[in-house]
């Protein structure tokens, strides 16, 4: 058992040391607002405090956590057993930052809450972030520093018993537009008969070129965690093309993707300026006479707190909307899920947060890179989360995957994945 002294007891320690030590380290604690005079040998003892105390494991205390309004803090960059860290202290510490604060800081998205700039969708430009920094480079850091952490309580209490985490590689899938001629309502979106190639496919002489609902089945049906799929249901717009949703190819293709993984809902781009999130999602409920539950953001435009707060709302239980459009990389600096933080409310709520961290349409719409590129980050990424036994949460779309040169990349993925994370060698 850890006992943890800390002189205040808030909300945002709670929720932060629910995350590192029962979710993360996966190892019971208590926490106590009064320094325990007489030491129990059975117990490892945590003084979380801006000054240390005699006898304990002494981790340096900031203010962020003791505070419950929202303001600009100061972020200094230093070095800590080479990682870089910031609330850092002045005095010699064994944690020498606040690696709490650290840690609330970004699962947070306490930076998000305040002003910034904005791209031309209305979403959080990846430049505002600490984590743009390069020594960050939107790696897993709240994972690295944990890990070491881990190592420096171990140097202090080898009888200490973490539990064994496991890397997890979940596919997920948006569909944005299930088909490019297919399922259209000839009333209000003709398609254009006149090319060549929607000709073929509308009368059955070619397939669909967005159909690759084949290869991602086929790509996934081995794998140990079953694919996500996400289906945009709004009504169409300049950013949310698609098909009918009671056309019959629409029909038959969410009984096949219901039958192969979970199908949760993608919010249209204005879903929660329209206030429709429960709308979309009691439609797509209807056509798959399933509860649906979780959810990803159409154009990955959230806002904080707002967006959540209308899924929770919505009675969604976990969201895979946590990422950057423009670039790979953790928006929260971790990779595992967790519990979604409300800072307006300063309370811990039941949504769970899954992060993402790599887009076939980041390489296709902004970054542009050659293919060998593409494959060298993604090696780095899965290499990297195998060391933390981490989450590789990618995101594919089906009209992305039409190109010959991402369904390769994917099954490239597929076979590094199994080789890092399944031990299949």
């Amino acid at each position: 058992m850890i006992v943890i002294y800390t002189p205040k007891v808030t909300n945002r320690i709670k929720y932060t040391l629910d995350f590192v030590f029962t979710q993360y380290f996966g190892i019971p604690y208590s926490v106590v607002e009064s320094p325990v005079d007489v030491l129990s040998p059975d117990h490892f003892y945590i003084c979380y405090a801006p000054e240390k105390i005699n006898g304990y494991f002494s981790v340096f205390q900031d203010t962020l956590l003791l505070e419950t309004d929202i303001r600009p803090q100061r972020i200094f960059i230093s070095k800590w057993e080479s990682l870089p860290v910031f609330f850092s202290a002045d005095g010699h510490f064994d944690v020498p930052f606040d690696i709490f604060s650290a840690v609330f800081f970004l699962l947070s998205r306490y930076e998000e809450y305040l002003p910034h700039d904005k791209d031309q969708h209305g979403r959080y430009l990846s430049s505002n972030s600490v984590l743009s920094n390069p020594v960050f480079q939107f790696g897993p850091i709240v994972e690295s520093w944990l890990s070491q952490f881990r190592q420096r309580l171990l140097t202090f209490a080898p009888q200490l018993r973490f539990s064994q985490r496991k890397a997890s590689y979940i596919p997920t899938f948006d569909i944005d537009q299930a088909y490019r001629f297919l399922g259209r309502n000839w009333l209000q979106h003709p398609p254009n008969i006149l090319r060549k190639d929607c000709w073929k496919v509308l009368t059955g002489k070619s397939p669909d070129p967005y159909d690759t609902y084949d290869f991602i089945l086929q790509e996934t049906a081995g794998l140990q965690e079953r694919p996500r799929f996400f289906i945009l249901t709004g009504n169409a717009s300049r950013h949310d093309t698609k098909v009918s949703m009671k056309s019959r190819c629409m029909s038959s293709l969410l009984q096949r993707l219901k039958q192969a993984g979970e199908v949760g809902i993608h919010p249209s781009y204005d879903a929660l300026a329209q206030q429709c999130i429960t709308t979309e999602k009691h439609l797509l409920e209807e056509l798959l006479q399933q509860p649906v539950t979780i959810s990803r953001q159409h154009f990955l435009r959230i806002s904080f707190p707002a967006y959540y707060n209308a899924l929770l709302a919505a009675g969604i239980t976990m969201d895979y909307s946590l990422a950057y459009p423009d670039t790979p990389g953790f928006r929260a600096g971790c990779s595992v899920p967790f519990v979604f933080y409300n800072l307006i409310s300063d309370q811990v709520t039941s949504l769970v947060l899954q992060p993402s961290c790599w887009m076939d349409a980041t390489y296709e719409y902004y970054l542009m890179k050659k293919s060998n590129e593409i494959y060298r980050e993604t090696e780095d990424i899965i290499q990297q989360l195998s060391i933390f036994n981490g989450n590789f949460v990618p995101i594919y779309h089906n009209d992305v995957l039409a190109q010959e040169r991402y369904r390769q990349l994917l099954t490239h993925t597929h076979t590094l994945i199994k080789k890092e994370y399944y031990d299949e060698k």
